[in-house]
């Protein structure tokens, strides 16, 4: 891993579904349910609600949120995607948490606290409905 880590990517491809899986929300929910864009204030505001890991993915506009395996099979939240088994995900070095507006590369919107401590799949469920509600409210 360390070595992916020193390559011009800067990402680690790590397997799902042993000790994480991921949940991928898009970025217009995230910043709906947050009422913000300002990466300045969402990593607060997802520390605080999601309280565990969350990966911003700026180049694709998409937010992972890290939860226990296991996870995938009972996932049901619209326009959202439980990654499991079968999937890698790209994490950024542990270093690398805040947006750099140039390369707009993957960083640890909330870092990884100590390793098991993820994400509960009802917080994450709680903000998805959150800023599906805004969202919807902003195209009525």
């Amino acid at each position: 891993m360390r070595n992916e880590w020193s390559s011009a990517a800067k990402l680690a491809l790590i397997p799902l579904g042993k000790t994480f899986d991921t949940v991928r929300i898009h970025e217009p929910v995230v910043h709906s349910a947050a009422q913000s864009d300002e990466s300045s204030t969402l990593g607060p505001w997802l520390a605080r609600h999601l309280r565990g890991p969350v990966i911003h993915d700026p180049g694709f506009r998409r937010y992972y949120v890290l939860v226990p395996p296991g996870t995938a099979p009972a996932w049901t939240a619209r326009n959202t995607e439980c990654l499991s088994d079968g999937t890698y995900l790209g994490v950024p070095r542990t270093d690398r948490t805040e947006l750099d507006e140039y390369t707009r590369a993957s960083y640890w919107s909330v870092p990884m606290a100590r390793p098991g401590a993820l994400c509960q799949a009802a917080d994450v469920l709680q903000v998805v409905l959150m800023g599906h509600v805004l969202t919807d409210e902003d195209e009525s």
